[in-house]
């Protein structure tokens, strides 16, 4: 089961869960203007003020409850493990629990939609263009060897299969033929250049990742944002 509840973000949410119902869903509802506009700190000084507590401590409990629900959402986490999680949470009733996961099933699709939003700018990788250079000698160190590796990779903004890529070639060659600064090119080109010891390091860690990537907490993740 996916830890969803943090040691710091527990403490935020105690302060709620101290709170009448009503008040946990008002503060459910000032969540999701968080998402949507940002923090509104005119509601959460009024909010302090009658709770007799300070802005920190309403603004702490306000960006924990809408942890929760980005959480919750990336993890794609069913209801039964859901209330399984947030029973770690001191104190908290079965009506809390309830109006916890009523917050969070009935806004996944908003907070969805933003996550995607977000992540429209990401660049993806196409291809990878690699070369190997080196210094054999100089008049200082005639037994020097310096190799270099240069590489040049391909990225572009709008992921697109390798074999809609393969039989749309000729668009592909209209967009590689525009000019660099046209606002509505979508593919750039990274220039990078590494020796020996250090790309090995870099291959060490990239075989890391894929392999991580198989576990099942990274394909919950995953699996929300996928199209």
């Amino acid at each position: 089961m996916a830890r969803l509840i943090r040691s710091e973000q527990g403490k935020q949410l105690a302060f709620l869960l101290e709170q009448p119902e009503e008040v946990l869903i008002e503060f459910c509802k000032l969540a999701i203007e968080y998402i949507n506009a940002g923090v509104n700190d005119k509601k959460c000084t009024v909010a302090a003020k009658k709770l007799s507590t300070t802005y920190e401590t309403v603004r702490g409990a306000l960006e924990a409850l809408v942890a929760l629900l980005i959480d919750s959402t990336k993890l794609a986490i069913p209801e039964r493990e859901f209330y399984a999680a947030i029973a770690s949470l001191d104190s908290i009733n079965e009506k809390q629990s309830e109006i916890l996961w009523q917050f969070v099933i009935s806004k996944r699709n908003l907070v969805d939609n933003v996550l995607r939003a977000s992540c429209q700018d990401e660049l993806y990788f196409r291809e990878l263009e690699w070369r190997i250079e080196g210094r054999i000698a100089s008049r200082r160190q005639p037994s020097q060897a310096s190799p270099v590796i240069r590489m040049k990779f391909h990225l572009d903004k709008e992921c697109v299969s390798e074999y809609r890529e393969k039989l749309g070639s000729c668009s592909a060659d209209r967009d590689a033929s525009e000019p660099a600064n046209n606002p509505n090119r979508t593919r750039r080109e990274v220039l990078a250049e590494t020796d020996p010891i250090m790309l090995q390091h870099m291959i060490q860690v990239l075989e890391q990742a894929l392999l991580d990537a198989r576990t099942r907490r990274v394909r919950n993740y995953v699996k929300p944002t996928q199209s």
